[in-house]
């Protein structure tokens, strides 16, 4: 019986090694290979130690892979939430950047007051409707002023050669009354 034991123990864990070398060996394989393989005595299952112990090192082998692969992703994890919260915290900060391009491109300083470009441009507008304004009253005004002095100055020149006209009458009067006097002298004198 011992030469039994041992045999199938020696075949047990050949053909344990070669399913653990097998890339499609799972665990729950193994472990059905096992129990198949074991032998039966009074209702029990006979395992051989050393197909048990390769089975504990393989499942052992399979956790420590597993939770190597665990932690490699547990790190990669963290790496990528890091990545992801620093990610979101520079767009944070350019989602401000931008809002504050937005506002400083579409406000002014007009006088030391920030004001949008539609309010600045109705400011703008309105001054320079007003200035045109201000521009026609003063066009209208230098227009009335000009007539008023272009008939000032005919009126002046009118007056003028009225002037020189009553002066030249004046002088002919004159020198016509001197005349009459002086002949009426001349005729006083005569007699």
């Amino acid at each position: 019986m011992k030469k039994a034991i041992i045999l199938s123990a020696t075949l047990l864990t050949l053909t344990l090694s070669s399913y653990s070398q097998s890339s499609t060996n799972t665990i729950e394989n193994q472990f059905n290979t096992l129990i198949s393989q074991s032998n039966n005595w009074q209702n029990y299952k006979v395992v051989e130690k050393n197909k048990f112990q390769q089975l504990q090192q393989n499942v052992k082998d399979s956790i420590n892979s597993l939770q190597t692969t665990i932690r490699q992703n547990n790190t990669i994890v963290i790496e990528q939430k890091t990545l992801v919260d620093s990610l979101s915290n520079q767009l944070q900060v350019l989602q401000k950047d931008l809002t504050i391009a937005i506002d400083k491109e579409n406000n002014l300083d007009f006088i030391g007051i920030s004001t949008h470009k539609s309010t600045f441009q109705i400011i703008v507008w309105s001054i320079i409707l007003i200035l045109l304004l201000i521009l026609g009253i003063l066009f209208i005004q230098f227009k009335k002023s000009y007539s008023d002095t272009k008939d000032a100055r005919k009126k002046q020149i009118e007056t003028e050669s009225e002037l020189e006209e009553y002066k030249k009458n004046s002088l002919e009067r004159e020198q016509k009354v001197r005349r009459q006097l002086q002949d009426e002298i001349n005729k006083n004198k005569r007699i």
